[in-house]
């Protein structure tokens, strides 16, 4: 492979070179190379499997083809554009002086057909059933001789107006971001009354197997029978071999049978990377760290037996479409007054799911400094006019990101308080139940410690879980005091393990490796000086684990 000149890439990370090529003659080999290529920076380790998971070769020629024939008009310039872990971006200049975007995801993106179909359907129904500013799209591989023609999967889409939210987030005032959190909470408020009926990922009718009913029979006839529910695009479902697996991928017509299909998957998982033994692939992920399978789907099938009496309430368990990747990238904002919303891009992984899971601050609102959730206002520490300069400094900017947050979930209460209602279940913190679903879908990447420990918390308050939901049966789940002592010593061993070793690997890989070009070889010979010491912390880690 020819690799571009290091200075074509810039040093922010997913940002490739910026060149645009006449597309008459094609560019020559090694630029076309470079379309295929994962070209926005390295890898210090694991990198050649990183990019063929990201390698994505198709037909250019056919590509040009079939953006003129959608847009009548002949395709005279190709660039490259910011490129994600997911896609590759292209901007189209065309003849007639338009310009169109073109996505192609990548192979580490999912099952290529089904997320760039449900992708159409859900712009198609937030853009022209509900009103929501979302890209509008000109074409997409809808049919084998479309893909066949460019070899790949596809969209078209024209670029959605204004300017991203993170060019001009540092210069809006107070007044101007607490304007926009409303922008944002009306745009939730109007996802919710979408009211999907089932669960599972959008498409168009006939593009689908085994179709659910979509959408409120309230909604226009023909709005409510142009979309079904199909089964779920999340890459969850697809990554990392996952497309191999027998797993149930829905449709669902209940929570429970969405929860159990995650649980189920990340016990496929668990025994598919334990028989074909993936989990040495050099990832350094806690659920890589060899636990007992046997004692990792254990607790998956315990979470299995108190599934049906832990559930949500029934409102927070509904149906719910919501962006959930809502951060400044993918935010458009009018070029003369930012706090006015112009475009939310980046709905690929966007699907319907139980409301709890799906609600949470947007990203571009929170932060990681403690917060007074409910009616206790945020406020500078008693202490602060004491405090050295430094330090004050740093107290008035946390307040400044509590007043945001705080600013929003007002908004979500007085605008959206179906939302907000949610919400407040998955924010007790005496609860474990409260964060027991998200641990689960993500226990066969990091490991089944926080499980462990959840269920165990269950069990001890299962007075106070089974009286705030009005059921009377006694705990499904058992453990002896010799257990819960055992687990909670080793989950200490674990985590000590875990802090020393995830210290220096955060510290040599950020958090997965990725470096810049320009800074590639700097960052190369720090890992490689101290390699032998975190390979020895990982041995640590994995030893520990092994003993649960």
């Amino acid at each position: 492979m020819v690799t571009p000149p290091v200075s074509a890439f810039t040093t922010r990370r997913y940002v490739s070179f910026f060149e645009t090529h006449r597309t008459e003659p094609l560019p020559p080999p090694e630029i076309l190379e470079g379309f295929f290529r994962y070209t926005s920076g390295r890898w210090l380790y694991d990198e050649d499997r990183r990019m063929k998971k990201r390698y994505l070769k198709f037909n250019v020629q056919g590509l040009l083809d079939a953006v003129s024939e959608a847009l009548q008009s002949r395709c005279v310039g190709i660039t490259k554009l910011p490129e994600g872990q997911y896609n590759k971006v292209f901007l189209m200049q065309m003849e007639n002086g338009t310009e169109i975007l073109v996505r192609m995801p990548n192979p580490n993106a999912g099952h290529p057909r089904a997320i760039v179909a449900s992708e159409v359907a859900t712009l198609d129904f937030l853009r022209n059933s509900l009103k929501l500013p979302v890209p509008e799209v000109k074409g997409w591989s809808w049919c084998i001789p479309a893909r066949d023609q460019v070899g790949s999967d596809y969209i078209l889409m024209k670029k959605v107006p204004g300017q991203q939210l993170t060019k001009v987030w540092p210069t809006m005032s107070e007044a101007q971001r607490f304007e926009l959190v409303k922008e944002i909470v009306n745009v939730e408020a109007r996802l919710l009354a979408g009211n999907p009926l089932n669960y599972g990922s959008l498409y168009y009718r006939g593009d689908t197997s085994a179709p659910l009913a979509a959408m409120d029979p309230a909604l226009p006839e023909a709005e409510a029978s142009k979309f079904v529910i199909g089964p779920i695009a999340d890459r969850a479902f697809w990554m990392e071999g996952r497309h191999e697996l027998n797993l149930d991928r829905g449709p669902w017509k209940t929570a429970l049978n969405f929860m159990r299909a995650v649980a189920n998957r990340e016990i496929s998982c668990i025994r598919a990377s334990t028989s074909s033994d993936t989990s040495d692939d050099g990832s350094w992920l806690p659920g890589r760290a060899h636990a007992c399978p046997e004692r990792h789907i254990g607790l998956l099938q315990q979470f299995l037996t108190v599934l049906p009496y832990i559930l949500p309430s029934r409102d927070a368990s509904c149906p719910a479409l919501l962006h959930n990747d809502l951060h400044s990238d993918n935010i458009f904002v009018d070029k003369n007054d930012p706090s006015k919303l112009t475009g939310i891009i980046d709905w690929q992984a966007a699907y319907i799911a139980p409301l709890f899971l799906q609600a949470r601050i947007p990203a571009v609102f929170d932060y990681d400094y403690a917060y007074p959730w409910g009616g206790d206002q945020p406020k500078l520490p008693e202490d602060f006019h004491k405090l050295p300069l430094p330090m004050r400094k740093e107290a008035i900017q946390q307040l400044e990101r509590q007043r945001l947050k705080k600013q929003y979930e007002l908004t979500t209460r007085n605008l959206n308080p179906r939302l907000a209602r949610a919400m407040d279940e998955i924010e007790v913190r005496d609860d474990p139940t409260s964060s027991i679903f998200h641990v689960v879908g993500n226990i066969s990447i990091n490991g089944p410690i926080a499980l462990q420990e959840l269920l165990i918390q269950i069990y001890e308050k299962w007075d106070l879980i089974a009286a705030r939901r009005r059921i009377r049966v006694p705990c499904p789940l058992t453990f002896t005091e010799e257990e819960i002592r055992q687990a909670r010593q080793t989950a200490k061993e674990w985590t000590d393990a875990y802090n020393e070793f995830e210290t220096l690997r955060s510290e040599l890989l950020g958090k997965d490796g990725w470096v810049s070009h320009e800074n590639f070889e700097e960052a190369r010979r720090r890992f490689e000086a101290q390699r032998g010491q975190l390979e020895d912390r990982w041995k640590r880690l994995v030893d520990v684990t092994r003993a649960l």
